[in-house]
């Protein structure tokens, strides 16, 4: 396994290369000139050529993407254009807020979603089955600016429960937490219900429960482990998916996560703070992939690694 590891950690570089090579390539061609977005629009002729030198825009785009990868290896993620702020220090600053954030998120989802999703296949055409099926439909088709600006209202203005914005303490966590996990939620119940359908209509569930098997230890020990490979499959991409998919939720929260810091990033064009944002969000959906494909072996047996 350990082979098998390192060549998928391997593999995370020209993933990683080609996806910041061609946001770099989108970012340079899109219009505007960002020495202009610096300066002014009122600032001279030879004001704009020295800050376009400065920035190494003078040269060809695949020599400035060439000298923008080498520093990176080197851990110099290079400076803001906007505030002339390192990238790096910035960026760990609000990765935790991130990080804290789609990890509520998901352990909402998670530990709500896959207990209904399997009390509703096994309760097919049941009312707890109706229940969760609907749910998931509406928490799917839900905006998340629309649900989160719902909640403030209900347990900020109208209750007084938990704090509207902000992120100073774990309480002003809950209501970005239950926003960006909805969508979640919905989807963990539908994946884990056909999941589970699909097994538990299969021969050795029957022969199990013939045999007198109890039923807890049916669902637990048979329909559970050889029907969890989707659901661990979507999980990963749903945290994944927490990563860079938080912006609307930290923009309505005013949570200083990453999510914010790349929207304003993107709308200013400030390419190194774009760039390093990609950068962690691809490596960390490569390592998820990985874990998810690590996972996949305890759960069940008959996966085999190769080195």
């Amino acid at each position: 396994m350990s082979k098998y590891i390192f060549r998928r950690l391997l593999m995370l570089i020209p993933v990683v290369l080609g996806i910041t090579f061609l946001i770099f390539l989108i970012l340079s061609l899109s219009p505007g000139d960002p020495a202009i977005l610096i300066l002014g629009s009122d600032a001279s002729h030879e004001a704009l050529v020295a800050k376009r030198a400065e920035l190494g825009l003078d040269k060809p785009m695949i020599v400035q993407y060439a000298n923008y990868v080498l520093k990176v290896f080197q851990g110099d993620f290079g400076k803001s254009w906007i505030d002339g702020n390192n990238v790096l220090p910035m960026f760990l600053e609000r990765v935790p807020y991130t990080l804290y954030l789609g990890s509520l998120a998901m352990l909402f989802a998670v530990i709500l979603g896959i207990p209904l999703g399997v009390v509703a296949a096994i309760k097919q055409h049941h009312l707890v089955d109706y229940f969760s099926i609907a749910s998931a439909i509406i928490l799917f088709s839900l905006p998340a600016f629309w649900f989160g600006m719902m909640a403030q209202i209900l347990f900020s203005l109208i209750l007084g429960w938990l704090p509207a914005a902000g992120a100073d303490t774990p309480r002003h966590f809950i209501l970005p937490a239950l926003t960006l996990g909805a969508n979640i939620f919905a989807s963990q119940i539908r994946m884990t219900r056909t999941s589970m359908l699909d097994v538990v209509k299969q021969d050795f569930i029957r022969t199990a429960r013939a045999k007198g098997v109890p039923e807890l230890k049916v669902i637990t020990r048979h329909v559970l482990r050889n029907g969890m490979l989707p659901v661990v499959t979507q999980i990963g991409i749903s945290f994944a998916s927490c990563m860079g998919g938080s912006v609307v939720t930290e923009m309505v929260f005013s949570i200083p996560g990453i999510g914010s810091l790349l929207i304003n990033a993107v709308k200013s064009r400030d390419i190194p703070v774009v760039m390093g944002t990609l950068i962690f969000v691809a490596i960390v959906v490569g390592i998820i992939n990985l874990i998810v494909d690590i996972i996949y072996a305890f759960i069940d047996p008959r996966v085999k690694f190769k080195g």
